[in-house]
């Protein structure tokens, strides 16, 4: 059977996502597997679609391609639109055994409108493959949904056909431009599928032109749709907590609920499982249900699961069509207000949904991570599920039409919102009993010591209204016997080696090539460590135990010396890893890596040891989660629950404290999860600020070690992944394509004093769960041992960025801001334009056949692209650290960079070097010969301005700096106003580009 072939230009990721989507389809008969690839890796495929297909009369292709900038083509894309527009290819007719189909994206706004996918279309039939459906060009700013929806609709269908019969209906340019003008639509509108209704119970409803409208129904005839759009896991675990809620009161014979159902999904999956329910009339009066949970990513975009619904809600022929007329709805946003484009995602949601008709049940909820998702998260899923009720039902009123932004910080009171007892709560009592001080665990003494409970007292009892919901199952799972043998339904297709694409849920495994400490830091700890673990390596959870104490005796956070203390926490590595030999996994500079994380070996080993002393489980038997296929204990304790992340969710934390055993510890578990003044003082000083995990609750609350494997996979969160930029240049010399760096801080700190009953609880050595473990396993590296040690491998993703790039055009002279690891990126920067900037000296300019030859190579590729350029822009780079001598990160690689030109201007600022602090902002503002220089760079050169690291001060006071000189320049010093003004303005053009944390 014959493989379909589709191929992607993407550099937002919408040409990918449309591209996954279509790969995910059923396939027609003719076509057994299907590859999903970057444009840019055809090389791969060239010499199976030269010959003729053993099943057919040609192989069949469809190409997916945006187009960026002024009609310039995506990175991944450039290699195969130069290949095709090569004279040598238009006359060997490669693709003459290909019929093919190019589907546009693009943005009417800009004059270049589907550019790359016009060059594709055209050039294809040149190159001598048949054309199997006119080019579809889809309009981001009016109905790209629309278009795209219809094209993936007809397309496999005229692929397979064109394949089969060697030959196509729509060959000439005449009926393609024709096709363009008007799509095709289809002759029958799809049956909206509506769910069965349920028997009423009220009278019939009157007829509609005459007599008051009927009561409202006991029931919905459609079930209360959740939808969120998530990056990095918030928003999903919201959504589902919130149907796993609704799904629990359904399950409560006791309760009168409206919707008969709950369905929780992506927002992307609207079309087909909602929009039909959204599109049917239902009881007069009343409307369907829909409650929307979504993040905001970048600057102000959507996640990649929400793209779509997004697009689908901003277009123009919606509005009078009025879509969700029918729709009953409630938003949260979350956001970082660190960031400008504060849950713009979630603001442009709710303001559409009642554009195209929709009726608010509540205002807009925007929750902050930087204060604390919790504060707004938790009044809003107490309200919600009655709110849309009642507006939904025709029962209450709709929230006003004004939007209002509802946003706390972590100072902010929050008033305790009343709720019902459910069945289960009501069987837990709260029952007083002897107390015996002596016999108190650590936990259970704290937590009466700072609620000032005298001895032989009973704890405070907790109304429950005052605690949060208990939190439904995340999880289930099934001991397997040991002789089971799982094996994989046979309904399970596999994608083919060559359609390999990795992501968070198939990620690359990487090995640790080299690494190396950017601060001065001693690598004796790291000798120490290899000394110790010896020959067994670093792979079992007591070696890498070992190992950290080792490291951690070398680098004490406590003591007399200030300085020495300061120093020693602050640890920075450069880290290189592995990538396929393959090129599957490709990046470009200001792209990041995605770590998958796993809970820290210590965490692992005390919660092994818990379950087999508690249940008898041994780490090596299996189980199934969720009926997938089998893995170990071990693993799924490593890997499957967040043991060791700060415990900030107090719904976690009360749902856990069921578990204990000891009615004292429960009940002082209970008051730290309750809402009352006192429980939420005692939860931040004892949780938040000492950054207790899960583990630290089951070591100092020991009736909680009671809890089964099961009850852990339910109530824990699932490891979020860390991101970090990359350091280093695929064009680099040294590495090539074989590696990638990486550069982090170690995070290793001591927690607040905490002194209980006259002893010190606090100063706890708190570290990152994933760099404490990184640095661990990097030992073997950071002190050149020599000696062969078993080092695990790393898990990792590529995660692109559309936004953080060098500009295309190399005249432009770039400035790059980035104290600390906001340096790291910038490396890759420097490197990348070292390598083009060389290339441009040494090289003549390439004739005919050289090009030919280069246009093979993808660093050749882009090399060539910049030697037609007469000018080089300068660049400018501002560093900033605490001491010149310790944590100056890429200290030599800088100044050789500066030394050989290709960074015009060094500006360095050490904080704790001098008796003033000085940052990088102040060398802005007040060095004169650097303020000129800005003004010229920015505002007569066109300079494009880059901004890495700390969000929370560095980003904002920077950004005050540049509107401060630049208000100087224009106005004078008393308009700071237009300074600002500009530098918004810097951003829309993209010339202004941030990448904060």
């Amino acid at each position: 059977m014959a493989t379909l072939y589709i191929l992607y230009g993407s550099a937002t990721g919408n040409a990918e996502g449309i591209s996954l989507d279509l790969a995910e389809k059923t396939l027609p008969a003719h076509f057994s597997s299907v590859v999903c690839q970057p444009l840019e890796n055809f090389k791969k495929y060239t010499s199976e679609w030269s010959k003729p297909p053993t099943h057919g009369k040609k192989h069949g292709l469809i190409l997916i391609c945006s187009t960026t900038g002024n009609g310039d083509a995506p990175e991944n894309a450039n290699r195969f639109v130069r290949y095709i527009k090569r004279k040598q290819t238009i006359e060997s007719k490669p693709f003459q055994h290909c019929v093919f189909s190019v589907l546009g994206l693009g943005d009417t706004n800009y004059d270049q409108f589907c550019q790359t996918g016009k060059i594709l279309d055209k050039k294809m039939v040149e190159v001598g493959a048949i054309r199997a459906k006119p080019l579809v060009c889809a309009d981001e700013a009016t109905d790209m949904e629309e278009s795209v929806d219809q094209f993936m609709e007809q397309v496999l269908a005229d692929i397979e056909r064109a394949c089969v019969e060697g030959d196509a209906s729509f060959a000439t340019m005449s009926e393609m431009k024709k096709s363009q003008e008007t799509f095709p639509l289809p002759t029958e509108a799809p049956t909206p599928v509506v769910p069965a209704p349920i028997p009423a119970t009220t009278a019939p409803a009157a007829p509609k032109e005459s007599g008051p409208l009927p009561p409202p129904p006991e029931k919905s005839d459609s079930p209360l749709f959740i939808l969120y759009g998530s990056a990095t896991g918030n928003a999903e675990s919201i959504a589902i907590d919130l149907a796993e809620t609704y799904e629990a009161i359904l399950g409560n014979p006791d309760t009168k609920t409206y919707f008969p159902s709950v369905v929780c999904m992506e927002a992307d999956q609207f079309k087909k499982k909602c929009l039909p329910t959204w599109e049917t009339d239902p009881v007069a009066g009343t409307k369907h249900g829909l409650v929307v949970v979504a993040s905001t990513t970048g600057n102000g975009d959507a996640p990649e699961n929400c793209g779509r619904f997004v697009r689908f809600l901003k277009r123009k022929s919606n509005v009078d069509a009025q879509p969700l007329r029918n729709v009953g709805f409630a938003v949260l946003g979350l956001g970082d207000t660190n960031y400008d484009q504060f849950c713009q995602t979630g603001k442009s949601i709710n303001k559409k949904l009642e554009e195209l008709g929709g009726t608010r049940a509540m205002a807009l909820a925007c929750a902050d991570e930087a204060t604390g998702l919790e504060d707004v998260v938790e009044p809003w899923t107490h309200k919600v599920l009655l709110e849309i009720t009642n507006v939904c039902r025709g029962s209450g009123a709709a929230a006003s039409t004004n939007t209002t932004v509802k946003t706390a910080s972590r100072n902010t009171p929050q008033t305790p919102v009343a709720q019902e007892t459910n069945e289960e709560e009501k069987k837990i009592e709260i029952v007083d009993m002897p107390i015996n001080e002596d016999a108190m665990c650590i936990g259970l003494r704290t937590v009466r010591f700072m609620m000032n409970v005298r001895p032989g007292m009973p704890m405070t009892k907790v109304e429950f209204s005052w605690l949060p919901s208990l939190r439904p199952s995340r999880s289930s799972c099934e001991l397997l016997d040991d002789d089971c043998d799982h094996q994989m339904d046979d309904d399970v297709s596999v994608l083919s080696s060559g359609s390999q694409t990795y992501s968070m849920n198939h990620p690359y495994s990487a090995q640790i090539k080299a690494a190396r400490y950017l601060t001065a830091s001693s690598t004796e700890g790291a000798s120490r460590a290899c000394e110790k673990v010896g020959g067994q390596g670093l792979s079992t959870h007591q070696a890498a135990i070992s190992a950290r104490e080792a490291i951690d005796t070398e680098f004490p956070l406590d003591g007399d010396n200030v300085d020495i203390a300061d120093r020693n926490a602050k640890r920075v590595i450069e880290m290189s890893l592995s990538l396929p030999e393959d090129s599957t996994l490709e990046y470009h500079p200001g792209d990041a890596v995605g770590l998958i994380t796993t809970n820290s070996p210590a965490a692992v080993s005390f919660v092994l040891n818990m379950l087999k002393e508690k249940h008898g489980l041994r780490p090596e038997q299996k189980i199934s989660i969720d009926e997938n296929l089998p893995i170990t204990i071990e693993q799924a304790v490593r890997e499957n629950m967040d043991l060791c992340c700060v415990l900030k969710n107090k719904r976690i934390l009360y749902t856990l404290a069921q578990c204990a055993t000891d009615n004292d510890e429960k009940n002082a578990l209970f008051m730290l999860s309750s809402k009352t003044s006192e429980g939420a003082a005692v939860f931040d000083e004892y949780i938040v600020k000492q950054r207790r995990s899960a583990v630290d609750m089951l070591q100092e609350f020991p009736s909680l070690q009671n809890i089964t494997l099961e009850g852990l996979l339910g109530v824990l969160p699932p490891i979020a992944p860390r991101y970090y930029s990359i350091s280093s240049s695929p064009l680099d010399e040294e590495r090539g394509k074989s590696c990638l760096t990486v550069a982090f801080s170690v995070v290793d700190y001591l927690t607040p004093s905490l002194v209980v009953d006259g002893k010190e609880i606090g100063n706890r050595r708190v570290q990152g769960v994933t760099t404490g473990y990184l640095e661990t396993i990097c030992a073997p590296f950071l002190c050149n041992s020599g000696k062969p040690v078993e080092v695990p491998e790393i898990r990792i993703f590529p995660k692109p960025t559309a936004e953080f790039r060098m500009p295309a055009d190399l005249s432009k002279p770039i400035v790059l801001i980035g104290p600390g690891t906001g340096i790291a990126p910038f490396m890759g920067f420097l490197s990348h334009r070292h390598v083009l900037e060389k290339s441009m000296d040494s090289s003549p300019t390439p004739t005919k056949e050289t090009s030919d030859v280069m246009a093979e190579e993808d660093e050749s590729n882009a090399v060539t692209h910049f030697r037609s350029q007469p000018h080089v822009g300068e660049v400018d780079v501002f560093f900033g650290c605490r001491h010149a001598e310790h944590d100056w990160l890429y200290k030599e690689e800088l100044k050789s960079l500066h030394q050989a030109g290709i960074i015009a201007n060094l500006y360095t600022a050490f904080s704790r070097d001098a008796g003033k602090k000085e940052y990088v902002q102040d060398i802005m503002t007040n060095n004169s010969d650097c303020r000129n220089r800005l003004v010229d760079l920015i505002l007569k050169q066109s300079a494009c301005v880059y901004i890495c690291g700390d969000g929370n001060r560095m980003a904002s006071d920077v950004q005050v700096a540049l509107a401060t000189i630049l208000a100087a320049e224009i106005e004078g010093d008393k308009f700071i106003d237009s300074g600002k003004a500009l530098v918004e303005d810097l951003k829309q053009q993209g010339r202004l580009v941030l990448d904060i944390w």
